[in-house]
């Protein structure tokens, strides 16, 4: 079979590039003596999960308790999740998880480590915990105060629970370069604060989790770092590229499409939606379209719906319906 055998939409990767970001990734955290923990978000699939512990990672990080349960009926046996866990059912099924593998959750409150302690200790197991702290995402972690570090402490006490230490997420940095440096500066003051705070309440941090693709590379300069938790950069993609953190050269993961419509008004439709690309636009730049036509940088994929995806096209293009793209 070849790729013109395919029917449409298809998601394609290629191995080879794969294998080489996996390489590429788990050098750089061994060159810097990083501990990489890749977060399974992108991919979703035990095989390429086992294929980043062959080149080194320490375990793995996820995103649901359902995910985890996966990867762990995958063999897999050392797994972070990295979201707030709330509810008996939930805190049940975890405790059950770490009797089978070694389970470390992220924490940003005091009422879920509370309620994960009961059902470890009712279930006779462990269940490392880590404190998550915000340094400007603004998603989920505690703020970085005195008040915090008071938590954290009776939070420690409690029984049936391992402390493994901190983590953070910079998902803020994401612009290129340039922008970064300037992040990076601005998150190194706001993590050196945490340290003072940890520090002067006597809270130990052995592990100091954080990091994302776009920044992945520059982890080393980020003060305090002992594990790092990239997602995209198995595939990467076109944020990645735009936040010069790849190339498209680097991108594992395309999707095969068909032109399925052609416009007056100039615009192509192609049979991949949402459902197949993405919801969310390019984050990057200015938050304009999701995904790049390989081949074609002058269309523009400026609109989904469910099942179609809207093509801007100039109107010196010849393309025609049937056309395939891959983007």
């Amino acid at each position: 079979m070849t790729i013109h055998d395919l029917d449409t939409p298809a998601l394609m990767i290629d191995v080879k590039v794969l294998d080489g970001n996996l390489r590429k990734m788990a050098t750089y955290c061994n060159d810097h003596k990083l501990a990489l923990r890749p977060h399974t978000k992108t991919h979703k699939m035990p095989e390429i999960a086992r294929l980043q512990l062959q080149h080194g990672a320490a375990g793995i990080t996820v995103a649901k308790l359902g995910e985890a349960e996966v990867m762990a009926d995958a063999g897999i046996e050392d797994i972070l999740i990295v979201y707030p866990l709330w509810g008996e059912k939930k805190w049940a099924r975890l405790a059950d998880l770490a009797a089978r593998v070694r389970i470390t959750v992220a924490i940003d409150s005091l009422a879920v480590a509370a309620g994960i302690s009961r059902a470890a200790t009712a279930a006779g197991t462990e269940i490392g915990i880590r404190a998550e702290f915000d340094t400007g995402f603004h998603r989920c972690g505690w703020p970085i105060a005195a008040s915090s570090m008071d938590e954290i402490q009776k939070m420690i006490a409690l029984p049936g629970l391992r402390w493994d230490g901190i983590l953070v997420y910079p998902g803020h940095i994401m612009g290129n370069q340039t922008i970064r440096e300037h992040d990076i500066e601005c998150e190194n003051e706001t993590m050196d604060a945490l340290f003072e705070l940890l520090g002067s309440a006597s809270i130990p941090y052995p592990v100091v989790s954080g990091g994302n693709t776009p920044a992945a590379f520059a982890s080393h300069r980020f003060h305090g770092l002992t594990e790092i938790r990239p997602g995209t950069y198995v595939f990467n993609d076109r944020n990645t590229v735009d936040a010069e953190s790849a190339e498209f050269a680097n991108c594992a993961l395309t999707v095969l499409v068909t032109v399925i419509s052609i416009s007056a008004s100039r615009r192509a439709i192609i049979d991949s939606g949402s459902k197949t690309l993405s919801s969310d636009p390019l984050l990057s730049g200015n938050r304009l379209g999701y995904g790049y036509v390989l081949g074609h940088p002058e269309f523009e994929l400026q609109e989904l719906s469910e099942e179609h995806g809207h093509l801007t096209i100039p109107g010196s293009s010849t393309i025609k319906i049937g056309d395939r793209l891959r983007v």
